[in-house]
């Protein structure tokens, strides 16, 4: 997922069938209109986006396995423009301060605590390690801070009845990480958004259900319900544009549950 020129763009995932698209699909949020805008060089699903340079840009994913390529995608074509220093999937991208940051993730044997940084997406950079490794974490940045949220321990596939309560921060600035809290319950797969400064977490799974949470996450690690989505909503793609938090798609308990709606989170509860 990544926002250039006031669109959300789409980069990717799983379709019907459980298999890597390589689909690249523009949302106008000022509309709610959205269409097909080109493709992805390879399919990958299970990647981090973000906008770099104004450039939407895709990092890692999986599909037959767990990859390193770099896509830039511009006009309606995705490019392999470069290879992050090892294949990661299930990792989650977040931008601040100039940089793009490259978070969690699984490499195909390991989880991947390292945490780098581009500013080009071509030169990474390693600014820290994790406290604790996850795939399939929530991640956003709030100033010079990366927080990353819950998340998985386990490298089987699926790797249901690991995941974690740790709400964990990095400094950007240091490279220090810790953790500094615990979710009320254990759960991967959740979304995480700043909006007027303060940072949110939605949905996601536990070990057994789907959630429709929406927790605010405050600066001492304190985690407090504020709201629910209209429905329990996992791995959705999610962009912030203006004052407004937008998920698209996801799935409920795995890909045979997909999702195909679109969820608007704003603070004022809309």
């Amino acid at each position: 997922m990544a926002v250039a020129d006031g669109r959300i763009f789409l980069l990717g995932g799983l379709a019907a069938g459980d298999v890597s698209t390589p689909r690249v699909v523009s949302v106008d949020p000022a509309t709610g209109q959205s269409s097909v805008a080109g493709t992805l060089a390879v399919a990958v699903h299970d990647a981090a986006g973000a906008a770099v340079g104004g450039v939407p840009t895709v990092f890692g994913g999986g599909g037959a396995r767990t990859i390193d390529a770099v896509q830039a995608f511009q006009a309606g074509a995705g490019h392999v423009t470069a290879h992050l220093p090892r294949p990661r999937s299930d990792l989650a991208s977040a931008s601040g301060d100039g940089s793009a940051f490259v978070v969690g993730g699984f490499d195909g044997g390991a989880l991947t605590p390292d945490v780098l940084a581009t500013t080009d997406a071509t030169h990474f950079r390693t600014v820290a390690r994790l406290s604790q490794g996850v795939r399939y974490a929530a991640v956003a940045a709030v100033g010079h801070s990366l927080w990353v949220i819950g998340g998985q321990t386990g490298t089987a596939e699926g790797a249901t009845g690991t995941e974690v309560d740790l709400i964990q921060r990095v400094d950007i600035d240091s490279g220090q990480s810790m953790v500094v809290g615990h979710l009320p319950h254990r759960l991967a797969h959740a979304m995480a958004f700043v909006l007027g400064g303060e940072l949110y977490l939605a949905g996601g799974r536990t070990a057994t259900a789907p959630l429709t949470d929406v927790l605010a996450i405050s600066g001492d690690g304190t985690a407090a319900p504020v709201g629910n989505l209209p429905g329990p909503r996992a791995d959705a793609g999610v962009a912030v544009v203006g004052d407004t938090a937008w998920l698209l798609g996801g799935e409920t308990t795995g890909p045979a549950a997909a999702l195909a709606s679109v969820v608007a989170v704003s603070r004022s509860g809309g």
